[in-house]
């Protein structure tokens, strides 16, 4: 098992009885802090992550002798005094686990927004956990609706796996094994209770917690860096990252210039003088989906971990640690998706037949987001849950029906909007926070990132930048105008005026261009495997090839459905 996350913790290795292993990727207190690591009574730990506040925590242990400097013996302390109770005074992202040998029990434990994380599996006499599925003894039994969820939205959501009797630890929860029976608890869940305090007040409070939220970022025993997008978000945390300390920052680029970000990239590197890397992905870097599936272990659907493999592997080179603005989009509402939401509301008091007429005049428009538009204004009498789990999915529940699924599975993204009816872009906002965020965006950059040795952390996701966020109103947040307000001094102009573009990759192209002859073999082999209808395979790729509809996400969807196929059953 750790052999097989080897490429997560190259610096060491570490067993405990043949019970816990553990690889390591030092960070802080190099030489003391390795693991499995023992606590009083006998207590062993492995944990993946960073605690930020550990030196505080250290503090307030005073009943405790430590024997090194590193925050995992922090946690352990912390356990021995608290017991479950420790997470909650845990700020930093972890995954961690505690057996007690005497007991023969595990206790363990997921971050609050899932930064890091945490698989399993219990097959009724044996126990096991670890970062990636590829390390756990797996079934080739496919849990179809796992496989109707990454349909639905290119991501399989906690605590689901593609495997049936494999599952996650959901962000925010913790886990008890007492030897035969499994106990999950939630021990917290996000709260969006808006104040009413004044807009500079929050433009005032954004600024000082993002600020805390890099400075705390930056402590380690190796260098750090930062991913600069050319994006609002990563320039905030790399502009204020370069008022701390001198500053390395890492993007990258593409030839097609629709989806090439990186002159902003460089003009905010020259703003905040740091020192800049850029590196070109292009078509070719797809050699790297064997690797990627590899590495996730199940389908995973968002085409950008290309990329995010790619600059990891790039910043690897100079850093072990980057900061990324990750989390900025659904705690500052930043997609026009919250903006479509918004409207689609307000659409509603409008005459259907009006609406199924817009619909019908959007048909010719083939871009992805244009097609989706007019799904919503075709079925705009639906509940605005429904409407908005439409617009985030890729194989809405029709097209899934035609490829022979067809159980429900929006719920998981409609929910908040039977809490929240009356402010439809915070509802969509905080569905985004417990599904897209967690299952798709963090476990991307993870995977990616630490199949390079390189740990990733995020400001924005720091619990006082999260609170806080969430008791803002929503008109602060949308469209980020609290950022652009809080940062106006730090930010290029350029950066703070142009609109969302999104860290996506030429899709289109590449699978009609040097991604065919790929394309073309493996929903041929996709088709024969009889998991979907062959039939609409064909045709989904037929007419992507012809130029007659842009399938993109569907068929990128497919494509690593088969690449996964072939590697794991």
């Amino acid at each position: 098992m750790t052999a097989r996350l080897a490429h997560r913790g190259p610096d060491e290795e570490g067993i405990f009885e043949d019970t816990l292993g553990f690889r390591r990727l030092s960070i802080i207190d190099l030489q003391g802090g390795s693991q499995p690591m023992k606590g009083c009574g006998n207590l062993r730990l492995v944990f993946n992550g960073e605690i930020y506040n550990y030196r505080e925590l250290r503090a307030s242990l005073t009943d405790h002798e430590f024997r090194t400097q590193s925050d995992t013996e922090v946690i352990l302390h912390l356990y021995e005094e608290r017991g479950a109770a420790c997470v909650r005074d845990l700020d930093g992202m972890f995954a961690f686990a505690i057996y007690d040998p005497a007991r023969r029990t595990l206790f363990a434990a997921r971050d609050r927004m899932g930064k890091k994380p945490f698989v399993y599996r219990h097959d009724g006499t044996r126990f096991q956990f670890a970062s990636e599925l590829a390390a756990l003894d797996r079934t080739r039994t496919i849990d179809r609706t796992a496989l109707e969820h990454y349909l639905a939205f290119a991501y399989i959501p906690a605590p689901l796996t593609i495997y049936e009797g494999v599952r996650k630890l959901p962000p925010g929860h913790t886990l008890f094994f007492d030897g035969q029976t499994v106990r999950i608890e939630r021990y917290w869940e996000p709260v969006l209770e808006p104040g009413e305090e004044s807009a500079e007040d929050y433009a005032e409070q954004t600024k000082e917690a993002l600020s805390r939220a890099v400075r705390k970022r930056l402590v380690a025993d190796v260098p750090v860096g930062a991913f600069l997008s050319g994006g609002l978000d990563s320039s905030i945390v790399a502009g204020l990252m370069s008022c701390f300390q001198p500053t390395r920052t890492f993007s990258i680029s593409f030839r097609e210039e629709t989806w090439n970000e990186s002159a902003y990239a460089r003009e905010a590197a020259a703003r905040f003088k740091t020192e800049h890397r850029e590196f070109e992905v292009t078509a070719d870097a797809v050699s790297a989906l064997p690797l990627l599936v590899e590495r996730f272990g199940e389908p995973f659907g968002d085409a950008s971990a290309v990329p995010t493999y790619y600059v990891s592997r790039e910043t690897a080179k100079h850093v072990k640690v980057a900061l990324s603005g990750d989390g900025g989009d659904e705690l500052f509402l930043g997609y026009r998706r919250y903006d479509a939401i918004a409207r689609m509301a307000a659409l509603k008091r409008w005459p259907a037949p009006l609406l199924a007429a817009g619909a019908v005049v959007l048909k010719p428009w083939r871009t992805n987001y244009g097609e989706r538009v007019r799904r919503m204004l075709a079925m705009s009498r639906a509940p605005l849950g429904d409407l908005y789990a439409d617009l985030v999915s890729v194989f809405t529940p029709s097209m899934r029906t035609v490829l022979g699924l067809g159980s429900r599975v929006e719920d998981v993204i409609a929910g908040p909007f039977s809490r929240h009816a009356g402010d439809p872009a915070a509802a969509a906002g905080f569905a985004d926070l417990g599904t897209y965020l967690a299952n798709d965006i963090l476990m991307k950059v993870d995977i990616a990132s630490m199949a390079n040795g390189l740990e990733v952390r995020c400001p924005f996701l720091d619990r006082d930048v999260v609170d806080l966020a969430l008791r803002m109103p929503t008109a602060l947040r949308r469209g980020k105008g609290v950022l652009r307000t809080a940062f106006h001094d730090l930010v290029p102009a350029s950066i703070l005026a142009r609109r969302k573009m999104g860290f996506g990759v030429p899709l289109t192209e590449w699978l009609r261009g040097s991604l065919r002859p790929l394309l073309e073999d493996a929903m041929s082999t996709l088709s024969a495997r009889g998991l979907l209808e062959s039939l609409e395979i064909r045709r989904l790729t037929s007419e992507h090839l012809s130029g007659a509809a842009d399938h993109r996400d569907r068929l990128w969807l497919l494509l690593v459905l088969e690449l996964w196929a072939r590697r794991f059953l």
